[in-house]
């Protein structure tokens, strides 16, 4: 006799229990279009010293999957056609990668206005007891995108070195919007020599490649050491 799989509320242990049970949740966003954050959240599970999980949650249409070499998923509708988050749905939707595990949170864009309310943060709790760290590329995070950056440890807001008023717009955004600002590690993503320039002029900005060294891994791992993770009460 079959059962129905448990649901996240059945399966989710007390809330004192929740920061030694959970793993840590970081959130990649960009501070305009074309900022690099798929490459930059690949890089970051990639860079990763313990198992990790990306979740795909650029609803316009994340390429996360071609990055990794992964063939599509035709008529995959990932989140768009669940009721409840559960630890099926991750068993079934997530795809085995080098550093741990894909989850393509809308395959078919065109379906991402059918993600209930808080089915992207409950994908999160689920896939943070299945991986010691897991990166969520959030992309111009709106709608159900958004839950993953009010529940990040750490939110990566990337933005190219000569756009630093897009980053610095961005990030007053996201303070605006509930996001701490200790939370918050803005970086200039360089992959130019005339970026590489342009970025140095400000020295409070940080500047990095994302594709070219493993920066912004220690960069987060050190302000995850700073602040730890947050309250998930």
């Amino acid at each position: 006799m079959s059962t129905a799989p448990a649901t996240l509320a059945q399966t989710a242990p007390p809330a004192a229990e929740l920061r030694s049970t959970l793993g840590h949740l970081v959130c990649v966003v960009g501070a305009h279009g074309g900022a690099g954050t798929t490459r930059a959240a690949v890089a970051l599970a990639r860079d990763a010293t313990r198992d990790a999980c990306l979740i795909d949650a650029d609803l316009s249409g994340g390429d996360a999957h071609a990055l990794l070499e992964l063939p599509e998923r035709p008529g995959d509708v990932g989140l768009a056609a669940v009721s409840e988050v559960a630890a099926a749905v991750f068993a079934h939707g997530a795809r085995r990668t080098a550093f741990g595990w894909l989850f393509d949170v809308s395959p078919r864009p065109e379906l991402a206005w059918l993600i209930r309310d808080g089915a992207v943060r409950d994908l999160g709790r689920v896939a943070m007891r299945r991986a010691a760290l897991v990166v969520v590329d959030a992309g111009r995070p709106t709608g159900p995108s958004f839950e993953a950056v009010l529940d990040a440890d750490v939110v990566v807001l990337l933005g190219h070195a000569d756009r630093g008023d897009a980053i610095d717009l961005a990030e007053r955004r996201l303070i605006r919007s509930g996001v701490d600002e200790r939370r918050v590690l803005a970086c200039a993503t360089a992959p130019t020599v005339v970026e590489r320039a342009l970025g140095l002029l400000r020295r409070d900005l940080t500047v990095i490649d994302v594709e070219r060294d493993d920066r912004l891994a220690l960069l987060v791992e050190g302000r995850l050491a700073a602040i730890g993770p947050r309250d998930r009460a």
